[in-house]
């Protein structure tokens, strides 16, 4: 589809550092690609068009509240830069959300996610719209304590916002496409109205598959999970304790071990993946994955 456009507008189809962002009209591609057309280019219809195929993009340019290591992943995610890694961070894992504010708010709402987050990285986006970047996370954050931190915001900024928590991921070449497929599936939750005020990627997989099955593929998963279940000790395990309803007792005599060697299995695969599997949700989730993978 950009390439079409790029042949009808030509030079006047921008880049985000091209030319100022009040010259152009500002779109994002559901892959995450962003791009501009410059105003004097288009016609109210086409502008129509544009509007109907694409999604607006109000903040093109990097934000100036970014520090210089979220300027970094906002570049990396949202610009195609290459990833200025330092070299010490293994794993990321992004919590997207969306809130209502005023721009002079965003440090007010920086100190508030530090509560729950150690030295977090807010990268905004788009005007209401962020990923915190949680760096070789551990702990993992929990949905219950997102919802915790949803709710001080609520009760801070008399908003509503809502968080999206997505996959574990080793920090390699495939990051950015697996970013930019849970924006992708941030945003088609947020428009569904079925996401409440905290939901995870492994909640809104199954409706996500159901609407948009030809956007999920094996690739859209984090590299973690698909590491995890080409064990072939993990994989069978995994198998049985679903067959077994979640019942763990049952499980381990299925696979003739002890309930504790079970134990430390399941354990392991959360450690790996962040993904709780004695969860009910979130094991539905692995078994979709288990199906594409």
């Amino acid at each position: 589809m950009l390439e079409k456009l790029k042949t009808l507008y030509g030079e006047r189809m921008v880049g985000s550092k091209a030319v100022s962002k009040h010259d152009a009209l500002w779109f994002q591609t559901d892959e995450g690609e962003t791009f501009g057309v410059l105003k004097s280019a288009v016609t109210d219809r086409e502008k129509e068009l544009l509007y109907c195929l694409f999604r607006p993009f109000s903040e093109p340019h990097r934000p100036q509240q970014l520090t210089k290591r979220e300027k970094e992943w906002h570049e990396y995610f949202f610009c195609d830069a290459p990833l200025q890694n330092p070299g010490n961070i293994q794993l990321i894992q992004g919590h997207f959300f969306k809130m209502e504010h005023a721009p002079e708010e965003r440090q007010a709402i920086k100190e508030a996610v530090s509560g729950f987050f150690k030295d977090p990285l807010v990268v905004w986006y788009d005007r209401h719209e962020a990923v915190i970047v949680h760096e070789n996370p551990s702990p993992f954050l929990a949905k219950k304590e997102l919802s915790e931190l949803a709710d001080a915001l609520t009760s801070d900024f008399m908003a509503t916002p809502v968080f999206f928590s997505g996959q574990l991921h080793p920090v390699n070449g495939s990051l950015q496409g697996k970013i930019r497929f849970e924006k992708q599936m941030f945003h088609y939750m947020l428009e569904a109205g079925d996401i409440g005020n905290v939901a995870t990627f492994c909640q809104c997989l199954p409706s996500f598959l159901t609407a948009k099955p030809e956007r999920v593929h094996a690739s859209s998963f984090s590299d973690a999970v698909r590491e995890a279940l080409s064990d072939p000790e993990t994989s069978l395990t995994i198998k049985t304790y679903m067959r077994c309803n979640l019942n763990a007792s049952l499980t381990a005599k299925r696979l003739f071990i002890h309930r504790n060697s079970l134990q430390y299995r399941i354990d392991k695969f959360i450690e790996r993946t962040a993904i709780d599997i004695r969860q009910f949700e979130e094991a539905a989730a692995v078994y979709l994955m288990m199906h594409l993978l």
